[in-house]
C-alpha cells in the first residue's frame, strides 16, 4: 500500500523537476525577447486588438484571445527581465469589455476549447509559469494542470514592431448577434479569475513603476445596445477605480461615435478606425515619455 502511495508521488515530482530544468534551459532564448523590450521607452500588450494600435517601432505582445491571464503572466516576465538600465516607462494594454466575459472566463477554466484555443494559449504561456503559479488557488485547477503538461513547449508569442491593419468595414445596417449569456447574465460579477489576472497586472505595474495604458477601442454601438447594462456598469466602474491610480490612465474610448466604416466588426476596426485611436493614443503617450 505505501509503494501504491509513494511511487505516483515520485513519479510527479520527478516530472516536475524536469518541467523545472526544461524551463531553466528554455529562458535564455524566451528572455532575450523580453530584454530587448526594455530599451524602449513603450511595449504594446493585447490581443487581435494589438493589431488595430497604430504605434510603429513600438514593440508588442500579442497574446491569444480574450485572457488576462497569459498577458500578466508575459508582463511578469518582463518585469524578471529589466535590466539596470531599463529605458521603459510606459505599458499599453489593449482592453474591452469581454476580456472579463463568459468566453474568457470559460477558457480561463482549463476546460477544453473546441476552437483548440487551449493549445494555442497554453502553447506561448505555459513556458513561462513558475512553480507557485501550479498552486496558485485563484486559478483553477484543470487551468493549473495544463499549464504543467504544456511547460516544455517552445515560446510562440507574437513578438512584433510592425503597425498591421485592415480595410473591410461592416455594411452600413451590420448588426451583430450577442449571445444570450452576454445579454442576460450579469457576467462580470462571475468574472472572478480574469478580475484576478487583472489585479495582478495592476499590482505588477504598480510595483516595477511603470505608467499603465487602459486602451479600449471604440466598439460599434450595436454591442452598446445588447449587452447586459449591470455586466457592462460593473466593467467601466472597475476600470474608473483603477485610473484612481496616479499611473493608470484609461482611454475610455469604447463608447466614441464613429462611422461604420471604422469597424471590421463589433470590437476590431479598420485603417481609419486605427487612426481614430491614434488621434488620443499619442497625445498621451507623448506626454508620459517625455
Amino acid at each position: 500500500m505505501r509503494t501504491l502511495v509513494l511511487r505516483p508521488l515520485f513519479t510527479f515530482g520527478l516530472l516536475l523537476l524536469g518541467l523545472l530544468v526544461l524551463r531553466v534551459a528554455m529562458w535564455p532564448k524566451s528572455g532575450r525577447r523580453f530584454a530587448e523590450t526594455h530599451r524602449g521607452e513603450v511595449v504594446l500588450f493585447g490581443d487581435s486588438h494589438a493589431d488595430d494600435v497604430h504605434l510603429k517601432g513600438v514593440p508588442r505582445f500579442s497574446t491569444p484571445g480574450q485572457d488576462l491571464v497569459s498577458t500578466w503572466m508575459h508582463m511578469r516576465a518582463l518585469h524578471d527581465a529589466r535590466p539596470a538600465d531599463s529605458k521603459l516607462k510606459v505599458v499599453v494594454l489593449t482592453i474591452w469589455p469581454y476580456k472579463f466575459g463568459p468566453l474568457a472566463e470559460r477558457r480561463l477554466s482549463g476546460r477544453h476549447q473546441e476552437d483548440n484555443w487551449g493549445q494555442s494559449a497554453f502553447g506561448v504561456t505555459s513556458p513561462l509559469a513558475r512553480l507557485s503559479d501550479f498552486v496558485e488557488p485563484a486559478l483553477p485547477w484543470r487551468f493549473r494542470w495544463r499549464l504543467m503538461l504544456n511547460a516544455a513547449q517552445l515560446h510562440r508569442t507574437r513578438f512584433l514592431k510592425g503597425v498591421v491593419c485592415t480595410d473591410n468595414p461592416v455594411a452600413k445596417d451590420y448588426t451583430p448577434g450577442l449571445g444570450s449569456d452576454a445579454r442576460e447574465r450579469s457576467w462580470f460579477a462571475e468574472g472572478t479569475v480574469s478580475r484576478w489576472a487583472f489585479s495582478q497586472i495592476l499590482e505588477l505595474c504598480d510595483e516595477a513603476g511603470w505608467d499603465l495604458v487602459l486602451l479600449e477601442h471604440p466598439l460599434h454601438p450595436e454591442f452598446y445596445r445588447q449587452v447586459n447594462a449591470r455586466a457592462l456598469a460593473d466593467y467601466e466602474s472597475t476600470m474608473a477605480a483603477a485610473a484612481e491610480h496616479p499611473r493608470v490612465h484609461y482611454l475610455a474610448l469604447g463608447r466614441d461615435s464613429l462611422p461604420h466604416t471604422a469597424f471590421r466588426d463589433f470590437h476590431h476596426l479598420t485603417c481609419g478606425g486605427g487612426e481614430s485611436v491614434a488621434t488620443h493614443l499619442d497625445p498621451l503617450l507623448a506626454e508620459l515619455v517625455d
